[in-house]
C-alpha cells in the first residue's frame, strides 16, 4: 500500500493500537523521514518479504 494509504487506514481504524497499530505508525513515520519502502514481516520471514513474497509493504509515493 502506499503511504497515503496507510494513513487513511490507520485514520478509519483499520490498524489496531495494539496490534498493527504501532507497527503501521512507525512505518508511517519512517516512509516521512525519506526512507523509501516499509515492510512489517516476523524475522523468520525476512527474507522472503524483502523478494516481496510476504509481509506488509508500505511504498512512499
Amino acid at each position: 500500500m502506499t503511504l497515503a494509504e496507510a494513513k487513511r487506514y490507520l485514520e478509519e481504524g483499520h490498524f489496531l493500537a495494539g496490534s498493527m497499530g504501532p507497527k503501521v505508525k512507525a512505518c508511517i513515520r519512517f516512509l516521512e523521514w525519506g526512507g523509501k519502502r516499509a515492510v512489517i514481516t516476523s524475522l523468520d520471514k525476512a527474507v522472503a518479504a524483502l523478494a516481496g513474497e510476504t509481509g506488509t509493504h508500505i511504498i512512499r509515493e
